[in-house]
């Protein structure tokens, strides 16, 4: 029920709005004079002050000059028999909403009355969707490179602003021992850790209900005992809830000789609308956070698997190259010899899965640091080629180095461009026919990059496929029945490596008739 205070010093007008207003259901105060409506202010909160201009002692105007710097959020109209321009325009400057004019009928009073509460109602929140909006769009900068902490501090910023609140503070939920700590204080004292049913903001926590505090804890025997702070005017406090899971709850205060004036339920409406928001925010905080932690868990455990297969992939292989020789050197049987190549091969092909599995984990948890250095690309792409010419030759592939540019000489990470080409080569290898044909080449462009390709005739990607192709453990054919292994990292560690060279790639294909790469990177890379 909104409250509203009359002040004018005719009595019939007086009774007249008050018994109008009361028949329409809101909670009514009387005034005779400016002075006796600055004595009420203090101790009630109301919604809407209605004024005449002309009052004995304190005029209207300045009346409305006070109600407008000590009580903000209370809205002002006037009623006055003044009914000039100059009247209307001064009463509006000083702060006042609307003005009626006498003699005015019932329904135009409660009509005027109504537009002016609602005008209310629409500039608290329009206020709440502004700071709303704004924290949103802060909250995204700060969770990029900001913690937890920065967050909640900043949402208490904000909150304590648009509440127009002289204290507050946040307290975090801790699951394990059942206590609310304080993770943002503002304006106050530091508060200490508090059990879950403790005091105000246990009690919030653990009813899961907002609780607006107007005339301090008299009326509330849940608090009996709890000590009263005399300096506090009024309080609010709210849960922070995210589907039905606790997270904390926000506490805001007013202090008398600062705001001076207490919440209203309109307020605590707004404070439950801000703490929807902020915990929107913070949840989808943690749960980034969460998948960091979780993608962090899944590269440290494939570094871990490539360094633990390796190692006896390496006895193996040893043990492959001295029984090869025994054969050679004994001359002994033919089958004896396709056996120990059959283990030989797919001795390697594992090593080319571990290494696989490798790089993609140094890249996901960044071990390797870019090392800079001056190389040509010719000799690159031709190393590189020279790597790959017998698995072509394994399918009668015609792998090539086609470009009729000028050498270019690169500076940047050797390794790396390596290990594109590389990546780019082997998967046209996987993918293409035999008989295919594989074209690796450059070209040097004007704005100081190189666009670097590989082209083949190979089967080519479906175009739905063809966003997906470069996440990481994506298979065009993701069945276990397919007729080419591998983990799918291939590509996503291509396009890791180019994204930390600051280079772009793309690709064209079409199923049937083979696939493009291309890659644009810069030609000289900065070391940071």
């Amino acid at each position: 029920m909104e409250k509203i205070l009359i002040v004018d010093d005719e009595p019939g007008v007086l009774e007249l709005c008050k018994r109008v207003l009361k028949r329409d259901g809101y909670n009514i105060l009387t005034a005779t004079s400016g002075e006796e409506a600055l004595e009420i202010l203090p101790k009630e909160m109301f919604d809407l002050v209605l004024t005449d201009l002309k009052l004995t002692g304190l005029n209207g105007i300045e009346l409305i000059k006070k109600i407008k710097s000590s009580y903000p959020q209370t809205e002002v109209m006037v009623i006055t028999g003044q009914a000039t321009i100059e009247t209307a325009i001064e009463s509006l400057k000083s702060g006042a909403y609307d003005y009626i004019t006498k003699p005015f009928n019932i329904s135009e009073l409660g009509a005027a009355v109504k537009k002016s509460l609602e005008y209310s109602r629409l500039r608290v929140q329009e206020n709440i969707f502004r700071e709303t909006t704004y924290l949103y769009r802060l909250a995204q900068e700060i969770s990029k490179s900001h913690s937890e902490s920065d967050l909640i501090n900043f949402i208490l910023e904000r909150a304590v602003k648009a509440l127009h609140s002289d204290a507050g503070s946040i307290f975090i939920f801790e699951p394990t021992k059942s206590t609310l700590s304080p993770m943002a204080i503002y304006g106050s004292y530091h508060s200490d850790e508090i059990k879950l049913g403790e005091g105000i903001a246990g009690w919030v926590a653990q009813n899961r209900q907002p609780l607006l505090l107007q005339d301090g804890l008299g009326n509330m025997p849940q608090f009996k005992g709890l000590p009263v702070r005399p300096n506090i005017v009024s309080s609010m406090v709210a849960p922070l809830i995210d589907k039905e899971v606790l997270l904390g709850v926000i506490c805001l205060n007013r202090f008398v000789g600062m705001t001076n004036y207490q919440f209203t339920h309109r307020d605590l409406e707004s404070l439950q609308i801000f703490a929807l928001h902020a915990t929107l925010i913070l949840s989808a905080l943690r749960y980034q956070q969460a998948l960091r932690d979780l993608d962090k868990l899944k590269s440290e455990f494939m570094a871990n698997v490539s360094h633990e297969l390796r190692t006896p992939l390496m006895a193996i292989s040893g043990a492959v190259e001295l029984l090869n020789n025994y054969i050679v050197s004994s001359d002994s049987n033919q089958k004896i010899g396709m056996i120990m190549d059959l283990v030989g091969r797919n001795t390697d092909r594992m090593r080319l899965l571990v290494n696989e599995l490798l790089d993609f984990a140094r890249l996901e948890t960044k071990q390797k640091k870019l090392v800079i250095t001056r190389f040509s690309l010719n000799e690159l792409i031709e190393e590189t080629i020279e790597d790959f010419t017998s698995r072509a030759k394994e399918k009668d592939i015609s792998l090539m180095f086609n470009t009729s540019e000028e050498k270019v000489d690169m500076s940047t990470d050797r390794e790396r461009i390596k290990q594109i080409i590389s990546n780019l080569i082997s998967n046209s290898i996987k993918f293409t026919s035999e008989k295919g044909k594989i074209e690796v080449g450059y070209t040097k462009r004007n704005n100081g990059s190189v666009l670097m390709t590989v082209f083949d005739n190979g089967i080519g990607i479906p175009k739905e496929k063809q966003d997906k192709i470069f996440e990481k453990f994506f298979q065009v054919d993701g069945s276990i029945s397919r007729s080419h292994a591998g983990f799918g990292l291939g590509l996503a560690i291509v396009k890791s490596a180019v994204d930390v060279l600051k280079g772009k790639i793309w690709v064209e294909s079409k199923i049937n008739e083979g696939s493009k790469f291309f890659v644009l990177m810069p030609i000289n890379s900065d070391n940071d």
